[in-house]
């Protein structure tokens, strides 16, 4: 138990993955009609935007979000009581929503926003306390996503036309965490990778460039795409703004030279994982004009993006916090390609024919990932820091 909460990628990151495991079929079985649809938050389909938003991404998002702060700030690691109050509330809110009610448990609402209420807090007084104005932006994206999650639940109570809308204002919030973390970690990654393994003036070549005009430019071009979408503006200056967004963010992510780093997995998943921004915004602004559904774009960025950069993110943060060697393993790497080949078939399925078969094999390769990175990482999350450098036994 001591270890178990030791850092909070430890119960965080195992709730997101066990959940991950458990979510899909639940949600593929009540679909098919094998059990009761869970229809406490509206809608069948409400209940799974929000459980794969402000359930299994809000679980990663904490993980991270509070063993990346002792980095950032050179504070000690949240522990203890604060990580065990947080998977409780996760916890009851998950099981509260999953029950096929039909009137939205007060406790589950509760339970839910005190979770992002207090995973907000926690992260204040550590980024505030350390005067680390550089990750305020990250402390703005972490109160607005409860304040969205409030939103949805008074919508969901009052049978209001807007809990969309609120979905989409926290899948947006989640984009820009993706885009604010991304933007970090993703070339200073790379140029390590690069400088490790390619020598001499090779690799400064390949080097990515560090934060740049381009990439606030980039950036404001997709705040401004969140905010058409969401507002429901003109569709052809949304798509249009839309586009320019994709195009630069392709831009962006080549500039990040990705393509010399394919030899390593826990590198080019990254890449992989952001190579999903550009390619959902291009589906939402095709969308806009009425050329394919909006789902495309809405799940080429939550099972595309979030959930790719979840098994990234977590899986390099939790070999580097537990003194393990930074390498990929033939069962993480077939993680990385069974999540990736359930996104593929989950945006496809929404172009039409062969939709049914394509949602199983989603399903099926979405279940299959999180059990190999499960197998992986289960000893990694509760087992002690190693006191040497050293990996798991090979499997």
């Amino acid at each position: 138990m001591t270890v178990l909460f030791s850092y909070a990628f430890r119960p965080l990151f195992l709730l997101a993955t066990l959940y991950a495991i458990a979510v899909i079929p639940l949600w593929v079985l009540a679909w098919l009609g094998y059990v009761p649809v869970p229809s406490s938050l509206g809608t069948p389909t409400s209940w799974h935007a929000h459980e794969m938003i402000h359930g299994f991404a809000a679980a990663a998002i904490g993980g991270f979000a509070l063993t990346a702060v002792a980095t950032w700030t050179n504070r000690p690691p949240v522990s203890g009581a604060p990580l065990m109050i947080l998977s409780a509330l996760w916890i009851v809110a998950r099981a509260l929503f999953a029950l096929p009610s039909s009137s939205v448990p007060l406790a589950g609402i509760v339970a839910d926003l005190a979770y992002g209420t207090l995973l907000f807090a926690l992260m204040s007084r550590e980024v505030v306390g350390a005067h680390s104005q550089r990750n305020y932006k990250v402390l703005l994206i972490l109160g607005l996503l409860p304040m969205t999650n409030a939103l949805f639940f008074w919508a969901s109570t009052r049978s209001a036309g807007w809990t969309t809308a609120a979905l989409f204002s926290a899948l947006w919030l989640v984009v820009f965490l993706i885009n604010l973390i991304g933007g970090r970690i993703i070339p200073v990654f790379t140029r390590n990778w690069l400088i490790r393994f390619i020598t001499g003036q090779q690799s400064e070549k390949m080097s990515p460039p560090t934060f740049d005009r381009f990439d606030r430019l980039a950036t404001a071009f997709m705040i401004a795409f969140a905010l058409l979408h969401l507002d429901g503006g003109s569709p052809r200056w949304t798509a249009a703004v839309g586009l320019i967004t994709s195009i630069l963010f392709f831009i962006r992510l080549g500039r990040w030279q990705g393509i010399h780093a394919r030899a390593e997995p826990l590198v080019w998943v990254l890449h992989l994982a952001f190579a999903w921004l550009p390619v959902g915004f291009l589906l939402l602004a095709a969308a806009e004009l009425g050329l394919l559904a909006r789902t495309a774009g809405a799940h080429a960025l939550t099972s595309g993006a979030i959930s790719t950069m979840i098994v990234a993110v977590a899986s390099r943060a939790a070999l580097g916090h537990t003194n393990r060697p930074l390498e990929s393993h033939l069962v993480l790497t077939a993680a990385y390609v069974l999540i990736t080949f359930a996104a593929v078939c989950r945006v496809a399925a929404t172009f039409g024919p062969g939709a049914r078969p394509l949602l199983a094999f989603s399903a099926l390769a979405w279940c299959a990932g999180f059990v190999c990175f499960a197998w992986r990482y289960l000893p990694i999350l509760t087992q002690p820091r190693l006191q040497a450098p050293g990996s798991l036994r090979t499997l």
